[in-house]
C-alpha cells in the first residue's frame, strides 16, 4: 500500500530528526528545527524543558521565543501575534524573538527582532515577512542558500 510506505518513510525521516537532536519532540517537526537552527546560529542552548513558558533559546546575552511560519506556499499569512506575547515581560521572559520562515517545508530566512516590536505590534495582529523587511530586525539571516545550494 502507496499511503502505508509514505507514513513510514515520515515516520523514520522523524525518528532520525529526533535520534540527532534536531527535533525534541513529536509534535510539529518545523517548530522544533527552527529552534535548533536559532540555537545553532546564534550560539546559545535549549533550555532542559522543552515546555519553558518564557522563551525557547538561550544565549549569552538573549532570552530568545522563536516562532515558526510554515505555511502552504499560497497562503499569504504571517505570525498571528497571541496575548501572550503582547503580555511578555522582557525581565523573566523573552528579550528577542526570532522568526524562521519557511519556504515549502525549508527553512529560508531568520528575522531577529526586540520583544518590543512583537509585544506592540499594531492590532492587525499578524506579523508577516514584509513587517520584519521593514521592521527593526537587529539580525537577518538568510538560510535558504544553506538548504539549496546550487
Amino acid at each position: 500500500m502507496r499511503t502505508a510506505k509514505i507514513w513510514l518513510d515520515y515516520a523514520y525521516a522523524k525518528h532520525g530528526l529526533i535520534d540527532a537532536g534536531l527535533i525534541r519532540s513529536y509534535k510539529a517537526a518545523e517548530a522544533d528545527f527552527a529552534e535548533w537552527l536559532v540555537m545553532s546560529v546564534f550560539d546559545g542552548q535549549l533550555p532542559e524543558s522543552k515546555s519553558n513558558p518564557g522563551y525557547d533559546v538561550l544565549t549569552q546575552d538573549m532570552r530568545i521565543q522563536v516562532k515558526s511560519v510554515s505555511k502552504m506556499p499560497s497562503n499569504p499569512h504571517g505570525y498571528i501575534v497571541s496575548e501572550k506575547d503582547r503580555k511578555n515581560d522582557r525581565n523573566i521572559g523573552a528579550t528577542h524573538y526570532a522568526f524562521v520562515f519557511f519556504n515549502k517545508l525549508i527553512p529560508d530566512v531568520i528575522y531577529l527582532v526586540d520583544e518590543e516590536f512583537v509585544r506592540i505590534f499594531p492590532s492587525k495582529r499578524e506579523i508577516k515577512r514584509s513587517d520584519l523587511k521593514e521592521g527593526d530586525c537587529e539580525a537577518v539571516i538568510n538560510i535558504g542558500d544553506f538548504f539549496h545550494p546550487d
